[in-house]
């Protein structure tokens, strides 16, 4: 026996790289963007080809899921490949998530990190981390290639403003160093975001608006084929042209009306669970029902992706599974208090054997919480004296109705998993 045959595929196997159907992946193509990475690469193209002194903004704008993440990823790992051929000039790239790096440290750190450069979490001031980039940039005669992701929590913190002045006028503050910034900002929803931005730094902004629209439902079965035929995530024998159909007009963006979702992770979450169901079921297919069981069950919509939950901080996971096991035993009520949820939330941390938060901390994550927009807020000043503040699972954010045993289910599995 040979070893190409000593571990056969299981008969009823259907996922053949799980790692594949996650957020993490990036496909080797990116069906539907052609024409946005032309955009950006156009626009930012002579910081690419060594161009100095110079700094480019390209803003990629759209909802969750239709594709800007894996864009800018594409583009930099492209350009990774291009410098190690010596088919373009010397270009360092680096990728930085607002959602877990936001002080001006946090992000500069990050970008010396994407750079090679070893930098303590204490011991260096903000502007000694900024200084060493630069000066190791210029000392490499690199351009930068930086992402700037999640951009509408960056703005929305108190160091946000900041982090994008600094950035955009580094050539400014640093006059002697000639190093070209390429930078690529993503946001969510650019026409919100824009009014937490300071005046000066979007006169700032030499950019090139580039706009991601929801995925069509004939889009995202392409992008459903590309990932079973192309990249081997699933058996193809497994997965027919209906199922494909089924899961893509369940989600697909219909421009007529307005509606539907156009998410592609979605999409993608929905196929990954559905195929799930079937080997549990020992089948070798996936069936309409296994579909139709995952969408009406309620598939994680993406903010709430669990990728997205497993880099929130412990106690903002235990905080958020006390809000939803609190909605959970209050099923009539649309909102809790925040007294009953800190209960909840400290019967947690004596549960885990972790010692709670302060009231003023617990605050401080609850409206971290909120600007994730994983729960919604409201003061109630009710009958009582003093005012009492009121937490909900938003209800609009992807599907009608947040299934809250499968966020608690994902939540606990987290909290388990980072305390073992």
């Amino acid at each position: 026996m040979s070893l190409l045959d000593a571990d056969p595929v299981p008969p009823n196997k259907i996922i053949l790289d799980e790692y594949k159907l996650t957020n993490d992946y990036l496909p080797k193509k990116l069906p539907h963007r052609e024409r946005q990475i032309s955009e950006i690469v156009d626009h930012l193209k002579p910081i690419f080809q060594g161009e100095e002194n110079i700094v480019r903004v390209a803003i990629l704008d759209g909802p969750i899921g239709t594709g800007k993440t894996a864009v800018a990823r594409s583009i930099g790992e492209k350009l990774r490949e291009y410098v190690d051929k010596r088919k373009i000039p010397p270009i360092a790239y680096s990728h930085v998530n607002s959602q877990s790096f936001n002080t001006k440290f946090q992000v500069m750190r990050k970008i010396g990190k994407d750079l090679g450069l070893n930098i303590p979490r204490k011991g260096f001031s903000t502007q000694e981390v900024t200084e060493y980039i630069v000066n190791f940039l210029d000392k490499n005669q690199y351009n930068l290639f930086l992402v700037i992701d999640e951009t509408d929590v960056l703005v929305r913190h108190p160091e946000g403003n900041n982090v994008l002045y600094t950035l955009l006028r580094l050539g400014e503050i640093y006059g002697s160093h000639r190093f070209g910034l390429a930078l690529a900002i993503i946001f969510r929803n650019y026409t919100v975001s824009v009014e937490y931005i300071d005046k000066s730094i979007l006169s700032s902004f030499n950019s090139r608006f580039v706009k991601f629209n929801p995925y069509t439902s004939r889009e995202l079965e392409n992008i459903l084929e590309a990932r079973i035929v192309h990249e081997k995530a699933i058996r193809e024998e497994a997965v027919n042209d209906e199922i494909i159909t089924m899961i893509a007009d369940a989600v697909g963006y219909d421009p007529a009306t307005g509606k539907g979702y156009g998410d592609a992770r979605m999409a993608i979450k929905i196929l990954w669970f559905a195929a799930r169901r079937a080997e549990r079921e020992g089948r070798n297919r996936i069936l309409p029902e296994d579909v139709r069981d995952v969408i009406n069950r309620g598939v994680l919509p993406t903010i709430y992706d669990r990728e997205f939950l497993q880099r929130l901080q412990l106690h903002e996971k235990l905080l958020l599974l006390a809000v939803a096991r609190t909605l959970m035993l209050n099923r009539e009520r649309a909102y809790v208090s925040m007294g009953v949820v800190k209960l909840e939330y400290e019967d947690l941390c004596e549960r885990y054997g972790i010692r709670p938060l302060g009231h003023t901390s617990i605050w401080e994550r609850i409206q971290k919480l909120r600007t994730y927009g994983l729960i919604e807020t409201k003061v109630d000043k009710g009958r009582t004296r003093g005012r009492t503040t009121r937490i909900q699972i938003p209800e609009q954010i992807g599907i009608s109705k947040v299934p809250l045993d499968l966020l608690e289910k994902t939540l606990k599995e987290l909290i388990e998993r980072e305390l073992s």
